[in-house]
């Protein structure tokens, strides 16, 4: 008899005209996002590759050790594959870093990019999931019972001696089958859209992503779609439960995902930017003023040096010189490691907070185990600093195999008649396993479970306990 009752609610949902739009629009704004998101992740690997390619050349006209010691390498952020589905933070305009000897590395903003493309939401899957699925989930649910209360067929099938817990089940399953369904589209021509392209070849990883986002997808659904179904049962009309729900989204999925950074700001508060650098240049001035007070001291009496004593005290001081480049590069560090353990622990915040919205846990899950998310962020940043001291040991090595052995005998442009950077390493960013993403989301796929199993109970509870009349 149940599946009779759920086949019955299912056929209801799909012939509904409100159910024939929120299919079509999911199904075609899933389709448009993936399209664009696709032709953009394609033009982004197409300017990676070649900006690659010019970097490299740039290094190689330098000519000299010291140069490339001192200008650097330019070094691109790598694109995900993911970001067709799931952009995440990818939409970021900071694209380039620059891997030197001095200073900590980290992505600089493209002077040359649209910033209008920051003004506007992005909408990929978890727009449509989300935002759009969300709010469709509260449309097919909000009138599940209180519909059927203000219009007698409730009372009427319970004169049938139907058990309550079959009425409530059947429409629970019935009604997620329906949202499912066109989801399940979605997810169908996404997969052939991605695989119709030649330039974006997903992985193995990427694939064992897309599946496991797809499930995260699907507890997503079921959680907003048990949350209408219950407030459905409380509410005595559906004008109300419409109102309310509507007011719950607002709630859910703008107010309580975007406050959680402004209350871990008063929470946790940190140093602005500019903070930040006066006290590295407070450092470093420090540090430079003690090295030029040396300097002045020891170089009184060179005129009256000889030959082989001028040639030692310059020694000394490129020694000076090198201990002060190395001094300023730890102070500055030390500075910039301890702001970002107070913004990270500010960003642990904010998500902690934002969690109690299920929307948010979504987008956490989402976009970390497809590596579009703010683990991602980290794991790059920790590449280029690991690249940069594979970076620094060969420019050690080549620079003191150099003609001056990095003294005074190779400055003003001059050239290197070895100069090659052939051997020269270069940055590879290797993407973690889907398991240990999924491992690192574990906690917020874990809430959209208790969300979905607590939703439905209370929904469950609520029915067999109310009065239809």
């Amino acid at each position: 008899m149940i599946w009779r009752m759920i086949l019955k609610e299912l056929t209801t949902n799909i012939l509904e005209l409100r159910f024939l739009v929120c299919a079509t629009l999911c199904v075609l704004l899933g389709v448009v996002s993936v399209f664009v998101l696709r032709a953009d992740l394609e033009i982004r690997q197409q300017d990676f590759h070649s900006n690659r390619d010019l970097y490299r050349k740039q290094a190689e006209e330098y000519g000299s050790y010291q140069s490339l010691q001192s200008q650097g390498l330019r070094v691109d952020r790598p694109p995900q594959n993911f970001q067709a589905l799931f952009y995440g933070l990818e939409k970021t305009p900071d694209r380039t870093a620059v891997i030197s000897s001095d200073f900590l590395p980290g992505f600089q903003g493209d002077l040359n990019s649209n910033p209008l493309v920051l003004m506007f939401p992005v909408a990929d899957l978890y727009f449509v999931v989300g935002v759009v699925l969300s709010l469709l989930a509260f449309f097919m649910s909000f009138d599940a019972i209180s519909g059927e209360r203000e219009t007698g067929t409730l009372k009427l099938l319970l004169s049938y001696s139907v058990p309550r817990g079959a009425i409530i089940l059947s429409k629970w399953v019935g009604g997620y089958l329906s949202l499912a369904l066109p989801f399940g589209v979605t997810m169908l021509l996404s997969t052939l859209i991605i695989n119709t392209s030649g330039d974006i070849a997903f992985t193995s990883s990427d694939w064992q992503a897309f599946a496991v986002s797809a499930v995260v997808s699907l507890l997503l659904i079921s959680v907003m779609f048990s949350f209408g179904l219950f407030v459905s049962v409380r509410a005595q009309r559906s004008s109300t439960a419409i109102l309310q729900l509507l007011f719950l989204w607002v709630f859910v999925a703008l107010v309580l995902p975007n406050s959680g950074p402004y209350i871990a700001e008063l929470v946790s508060p940190i140093p602005d930017v500019a903070q930040v650098e006066r006290q590295i240049a407070e450092k470093v001035k420090g540090l430079t003023d003690q090295f030029r007070g040396t300097w002045r001291r020891g170089g009184r009496g060179r005129r009256d040096m000889t030959p082989a004593q001028r040639s030692a005290f310059f020694a000394e001081v490129t020694a000076k010189r090198e201990e002060l480049r190395r001094a300023t590069n730890e102070a500055s560090e030390e500075i910039i490691r301890d702001f970002e353990r107070k913004l990270r622990f500010q960003t642990d915040v904010a998500r902690t907070v934002s969690r109690i919205s299920p929307i948010a846990s979504y987008a956490y899950a989402s976009t970390d185990i497809g590596e579009t998310g703010v683990r991602h962020e980290y794991q790059l940043v920790s590449g280029l600093r690991q690249y940069q001291r594979e970076f620094r040991r060969y420019l050690d090595e080549k620079v003191s195999e150099s003609p001056g052995g990095g003294g005074f005998g190779n400055f003003g442009g001059s050239t290197d008649e070895d100069y090659s950077i052939d051997d020269m390493p270069t940055f590879e960013y290797h993407a973690e396993d889907v398991g240990a993403r999924l491992d690192s989301r574990t906690t917020d796929v874990l809430l959209l479970v208790i969300f979905a199993v607590l939703f439905f109970l209370l929904a469950f509870v609520s029915f067999l306990k109310a009065d239809i009349n």
